[in-house]
């Protein structure tokens, strides 16, 4: 018979129950447990700001306190229920726990014991780590330190409450920083760390990031940027082709928020100059609602470009070429939608960025600005050619194009950057540039003969920025600006072939994309995931490379000759300014009276080289005439959308300074074109108000969305202008042009049923 003498006592393994110091214990610390979180579940609900992730959260905390009582009670009753089980129960349970200890003791049974975790430095090389003594043999044989301190990683999905839970716990940490930083002044976190807790804390989810999506479909982005490359990159040649490609192919649009901000600032600025373009691109997504009109999809680009940017972007060092280009894609976007005040900033910003990137005094005397040296880089390249190609490019872009930033003159201490490499981006490399044959026609080359142009009136800019054209003699002045006119009139003369204006675009032997023209080719809205129809202008490019370039240069053409004329009027009409401000105080002076009427000045002019600027100012002034209704009469509707904006501003400048003339500044053909330029005036003004500035007041229903959608009567109306301009060119070319009768008669207003023209 067996006796009770010594049974084994459960109590021996486990704590009493029934302790109050161990219960305390237990319940004390799983309750600060809980209780923390729940803290943290509450502040993640809160830090995004849904209620009702609040009131999930408190719930979840009261149910898993509820839980772990419940398991408390019943580890209780199990350990009393033990007390009386039977002796061959516990002599049984005994010898099993026994056994298990044997089979587990490393003394007897050392291959079945479980090592503790490997050393940081075993676990990086896999080899095996001898857990007897610290530091391990192998650690000692290397003579390392034997650490374990790398991160314990969970199996199995991220729980979603721990995560909010800890995305709450370093913002509140961060937030704490910001109150407490050094020398008494606030630290926020850096962007990239605030850009990060806000993509982990959204609405959407604790793994949403703010990436290129957030513009548009990833379909839609594709074609975007490659109308971006194809109409606006002609004019404004950065950002690296090439380079960009390979990024956005990449994606690092969800890694670098320089290039999400680049892409989202290149959008702005397409939709801004073609905003048709991406309006149809979006409608064939069924995503209009992206697109309400241009100037909402140019404020959503706008911020998100700023977005990535984050609060500390102007404290960020060092900053980028791709920053600068943000900026001026950001100007450029805002002042074609007539928000001048805004534009005028990114510009600003633009031009210190580039100062501090490159543009600034040289080291050495005769050195010229660049931008490959970067020392904050990690490019082990001494020189990079991409970085400095594209930093010049922004510069003389900046300088010619805005006319609101002032850029001192070039001076020996402080000269302007040369001029870009006249080769196309697929040569420039970060190592080296590769030259192209001589002769070759690039896409940089039609953009020199713009800077050429245009720096024809920096002896002008420099005298008006230093001292003023008053303080020269008249003498000087009216030869200063004829030299300017003879100077912007001889660009022309050197451009290539593919560069030159043919007097019709109607002749395919005159013009090499007439046939392209002629042939019913035109913009088709994108049929994705379909293949394109066979007519669209964006598959014969695609199917045709050379087809591209050639599109390119007549984009690239219609710039030179606008600006051409453009830079013509300002010497023209500066000069007639200038001379009666000379008149009037050569008349004060003999008459001692503040009169204006300068005629009796005129008849008693004996000065023969007055005589022969005043000749040669007036006849140029006709030809000016003359020279805007070829030029406009000579650039294909498909090429002047792309770039309306910009174009047609300058088109409507020159021909409203023509018209509101003085009455005896004009001449014959002058007088004689008053309608013709009259009819030209209020069709591009009805496109300016129909373009990318144009915004209704747009109310959002509740649901996010718009309710005031571009209607079908807003697109007819903008085809209609469209139309009204195609039909004054061809009209003009009806008439015989500036040989015939210059009266056009009233516009149809009848538009092509197309899409696109």
């Amino acid at each position: 018979m067996i006796t009770m003498s010594d049974p084994p006592s459960p109590q021996h393994h486990t704590p009493e129950p029934d302790s109050p110091n161990t219960a305390a214990h237990v319940y004390a610390s799983n309750g600060l447990e809980i209780l923390q979180a729940a803290s943290d579940a509450a502040q993640a609900a809160a830090a995004i700001d849904n209620p009702q992730a609040l009131q999930s959260a408190a719930a979840e905390a009261v149910a898993q306190q509820q839980q772990h009582q419940q398991l408390e009670q019943q580890q209780h009753h199990h350990h009393v229920t033990n007390a009386h089980f039977t002796l061959g129960d516990d002599v049984s349970s005994s010898a099993a726990a026994a056994a298990a200890m044997m089979a587990r003791d490393p003394a007897i049974n050392p291959k079945l014991t479980r090592l503790r975790r490997a050393c940081d430095m075993c676990s990086m090389r896999k080899v095996k780590c001898d857990d007897q003594n610290v530091p391990c043999r192998p650690c000692r044989e290397l003579g390392v330190d034997c650490t374990n301190e790398r991160p314990t990683k969970r199996r199995g999905p991220p729980n979603k409450h721990a995560v909010a839970a800890k995305a709450a716990k370093r913002a509140r940490m961060e937030l704490e920083a910001t109150s407490s930083g050094s020398n008494g002044f606030p630290i926020s976190p850096t962007p990239q760390t605030a850009a990060k807790t806000l993509m982990d804390i959204s609405s959407d989810g604790p793994n949403t990031i703010l990436d290129a999506e957030a513009i548009a479909p990833i379909p839609v982005l594709e074609l975007l940027v490659d109308d971006f490359f194809t109409y606006i990159h002609p004019l404004a040649p950065f950002p690296h082709e090439p380079t960009f490609r390979q990024s956005f192919a990449n994606r690092e649009d969800r890694t670098r928020p320089e290039f999400l901000g680049l892409l989202a600032s290149m959008i702005c600025a397409l939709v801004a100059s073609f905003p048709r373009s991406a309006r149809e691109h979006l409608k064939a997504q069924h995503s209009t609602h992206l697109f309400p009109r241009a100037i909402v999809m140019m404020e959503r680009c706008r911020d998100i470009a700023l977005a990535s940017r984050g609060s500390r972007w102007v404290l960020k060092q060092p900053k980028t070429l791709d920053d600068a280009a943000t900026s001026y894609f950001l100007g450029l976007g805002t002042g074609y939608s007539h928000q001048w005040n805004t534009s005028r900033h990114f510009m600003s910003e633009t031009l210190t960025l580039i100062r501090e990137l490159g543009f600034s005094r040289p080291k050495h005397p005769g050195e010229l600005p660049t931008f490959g040296n970067d020392t904050h880089s990690p490019d082990p390249l001494p020189f990079n050619h991409v970085k400095d190609q594209i930093g010049t490019r922004i510069f003389w872009c900046l300088l010619l194009g805005v006319p609101d930033v002032v850029i001192a003159p070039s001076t020996p201490s402080l000269p302007y950057p040369a001029y870009p490499e006249n080769v196309d981006d697929i040569c420039i490399q970060a190592n080296e540039i590769i030259h192209q044959p001589e002769g070759a026609v690039t896409l940089l080359t039609g953009y020199r003969f713009a800077i050429d142009i245009y720096t024809t009136m920096n002896g002008v800019v420099s005298l008006e920025l230093a001292y003023g054209m008053s303080t020269l003699p008249w003498s000087d002045q009216r030869l200063l600006l004829r030299d300017g006119l003879l100077a912007a009139k001889s660009v022309i003369d050197n451009l290539p072939p593919e560069l030159q204006l043919h007097p019709s675009p109607t002749s395919e032997a005159a013009n090499p994309l007439a046939a392209l023209d002629d042939s019913g080719m035109q913009y088709a809205p994108p049929a994705w995931p379909a293949s394109q129809p066979a007519h669209d202008v964006r598959n014969v490019i695609k199917l045709h490379p050379h087809r591209r370039r050639q599109l390119q240069y007549e984009i690239q053409k219609a710039n030179i000759f606008v600006s051409q004329l453009a830079t013509r009027s300002y010497f023209v009409e500066m000069y007639f300014n200038l001379r009666d401000v000379y008149l009037a105080e050569q008349q004060q002076a003999q008459d001692g009276t503040n009169g204006l009427d300068v005629k009796p000045l005129l008849d008693d002019d004996k000065d023969p080289e007055d005589k022969q600027i005043l000749a040669f100012m007036s006849s140029e002034r006709e030809l000016i005439v003359q020279n805007l209704l070829t030029v406009l009469g000579s650039i294909s509707q498909r090429n002047l959308e792309p770039n309306g904006a910009s174009l047609i501003n300058k088109i409507r400048q020159v021909a409203s300074t023509l018209l509101n003339d003085r009455p005896e500044r004009k001449g014959p053909f002058a007088v004689k074109s008053e309608e013709a330029l009259s009819q030209l005036i209020d069709v591009l003004m009805k496109l300016e108000k129909s373009g990318p500035g144009l915004t209704a007041p747009l109310a959002d229903d509740g649901s996010g969305e718009f309710s005031q959608q571009m209607t079908a009567q807003d697109e007819e109306e903008e085809l209609r202008n469209w139309a009204d301009l195609r039909d004054y060119q061809l009209r003009f070319a009806l008439h015989g042009g500036f040989g015939g009768n210059l009266y056009l008669p009233e516009p149809t207003g009848q538009c092509d049923a197309s899409p696109f023209f």
